[in-house]
């Protein structure tokens, strides 16, 4: 029997430019799995990421089991390289309550890059009026959030919703220290339910989630593996480098590379720690300790640098116009 790629999935990171990407393991959750199972797909594990392949049928061309449009396929981003939070930016993803990456707005032949977007979850709490009410107060049971699903900001009665009926009830007030939300009612007026945002009940053993809706953005069976892309940034961060030596003179950090990717270490970020120590530096302040009778030195990057796999060969002490060691390990 002849299997061909159904869909693919890939991650893409900064860090390591072109090569691939194996920080990161996609597992099918039950579900898929099942889902699998029923439409006799199979799963090969490529580097960074995987390939959903289909069963074609005795003609070679149709697949065996027929696949509906708006089956989902959902898996975990699993995180396998312990260091992979020192040189990813995390921010984009750690302001989702529940991060998912999904091809749901992505459009036939459009861009293959999955967008990130955050799931939601709600909470509904029915309440009994007694008759002739026209205000009341409620003391809600969960933990609402604001609509927007900003964990730091206070929820507002905007963020409320009454499902209907309702009659002409309304939202007046809601006091987020005590959880009690107050209602201005209506004549008649019939029992209530609101509905209102709450944090997802999440799984922390993973990174995120994978949600591929079968949809017009899928290849047709066996054109190509056209995988998803679930792309990755780098995190950047100022480099510093610490001299301990009991010569005197001119010493200087330079990135023989020329051009724009070069790293500049101008003396206006060179600091002589003996004459101005920097406590909240910790390592500063141990080498302080350590060598207090030596010249100390420390070397800082005019500019952030993005974090990367690639090692920069051309830097190196200088000490005026002699080059004392090269090249210097990358930070």
């Amino acid at each position: 029997m002849r299997f061909v790629p159904l869909f693919g999935v890939r991650v893409r990171h900064d860090y390591h430019g072109a090569a691939t990407c194996g920080d990161l393991s996609c597992e099918p959750t039950p579900e898929t799995l099942r889902l699998i199972a029923r439409y006799r797909l199979r799963i090969r594990e490529v580097p960074g990421g995987l390939t959903v392949l289909a069963a074609l049928a005795a003609d070679g061309q149709t697949p065996l089991v027929g696949l509906p449009r708006d089956e989902l396929f959902a898996f975990h981003l699993r995180v396998r390289n312990a260091d992979f939070a020192l040189f990813t930016d995390l921010q984009e993803l750690t302001c989702k309550t529940d991060p998912v990456f999904s091809n749901e707005a992505l459009a036939a032949s459009d861009r293959r890059t999955l967008d990130l977007t955050d799931r939601q979850s709600w909470n509904m709490e029915g309440f009994v009026v007694a008759p002739g009410d026209t205000k009341r107060q409620f003391s809600l049971a969960g933990n609402p959030l604001a609509l927007d699903g900003d964990a730091l900001k206070t929820p507002q009665a905007a963020d409320f919703r009454l499902m209907p009926p309702a009659g002409t009830a309304r939202i007046t007030a809601y006091d987020a220290a005590t959880k009690i939300l107050t209602l201005q009612l209506g004549a008649a007026q019939p029992d209530l339910t609101v509905r209102y945002r709450v944090r997802p009940n999440r799984d922390r053993r993973f990174l995120a989630d994978v949600e591929l809706r079968y949809n017009q953005s899928m290849p047709a069976p066996g054109t190509s593996d056209a995988p998803f892309e679930i792309p990755f940034k780098v995190r950047a961060g100022r480099w510093a480098y610490y001299l301990v030596t009991d010569q005197k003179g001119d010493f200087s950090i330079v990135d023989t590379r020329s051009g724009t990717l070069s790293i500049s270490f101008s003396a206006a970020n060179r600091t002589t720690l003996n004459d101005f120590p920097d406590d909240p530096d910790p390592l500063a302040s141990e080498l302080s300790r350590q060598y207090p009778d030596l010249r100390r030195v420390r070397f800082l990057s005019d500019q952030a640098v993005p974090c990367s796999i690639a090692t920069r060969s051309g830097i190196e002490l200088r000490l005026g116009d002699q080059t004392l060691l090269r090249p210097l390990p990358n930070p």
